[in-house]
């Protein structure tokens, strides 16, 4: 016996409502991870590379023409060789061979220990986004709200009150934290063979300011199946910009960190 109707538009609506239903905000949240390249939640352990600055272009970018006195500091500096160890908890400098005696060059300690602030500032301002922590996870609560320009994305919970804005691809274009410290962040994000990459990241901790206090920059390199940061650009608050690249790659693999024991 066919069923009236009546009975077939019902079903035809009540199908309709459900094929047409917005994702629930977990499952929003499983795609929105999904598409992000994050190595660290992946079989990356660690990686450390040699680090390639040039520092003659890096003073006449920013002083102009080499004074003799810059050019004694320059001779100091150019022959300290580094390297930098990344993993889940941030990036370690190391001079190879051990650095030089500099107290006698004119500013050459300020601006050795200069220089290693700006490598490890440029790779733990990209590691929030190469473990995917930019996300919210549990206990952390969120929700997603649709309108015409994306997704807004927040979060709350102990120590956390934070909002996300994306675009209606899911990449993430800004955030705002409150707690656990007052950020402000712009973001760029491109395609890549594991999914987006960050291209580039503005933050201040003033999230009422309209100017950055720093700017950062990366360009990518296959190591293995990873996509590890190759060119990184570093612009503080201070007038100069800071590019140095990483070179001689090694990476250290394990257990996916999901599947990895917490640490006691």
């Amino acid at each position: 016996m066919r069923p009236p109707a009546r009975s077939l538009l019902v079903l035809f609506i009540c199908a309709s409502a459900l094929a047409q239903s917005p994702p629930s905000d977990d499952a929003l949240l499983s795609k929105t991870r999904a598409l992000y390249d994050a190595p660290f939640t992946t079989t990356l352990v660690s990686f450390d590379c040699a680090v390639q600055f040039d520092w003659k272009n890096h003073f006449v970018e920013t002083l102009g023409p080499i004074s003799p006195a810059a050019s004694w500091t320059l001779d100091h500096l150019k022959p300290i060789q580094h390297r930098v160890f990344v993993d889940r908890s941030g990036a370690t400098i190391s001079e190879i061979p051990k650095i030089p005696d500099l107290t006698k060059v004119p500013h050459g300690a300020d601006l050795e220990r200069t220089f290693e602030a700006m490598v490890s500032s440029g790779l733990n301002a990209w590691l929030p986004f190469s473990t995917n922590v930019i996300l919210p996870v549990r206990p952390t609560t969120s929700a997603f709200k649709k309108d015409i320009s994306g997704y807004t994305l927040t979060m709350s919970g102990t120590d956390i009150s934070a909002t996300l804005t994306l675009a209606p691809d899911l990449r993430i274009l800004s955030g705002v934290s409150r707690l656990p410290q007052p950020l402000r962040f712009e973001t760029t994000f491109i395609p890549g063979p594991n999914g987006y990459l960050l291209q580039s990241l503005k933050t201040t901790p003033d999230i009422t300011a309209t100017n950055w206090s720093a700017t950062f920059g990366y360009t990518y390199q296959a190591v293995q199946e990873f996509q590890l940061p190759s060119i990184v650009t570093v612009k503080p608050a201070m007038p100069e910009t800071w590019h140095y690249s990483l070179t001689d790659c090694k990476v250290v693999t394990g257990i996916p960190s999901e599947s990895r024991p917490p640490a006691r």
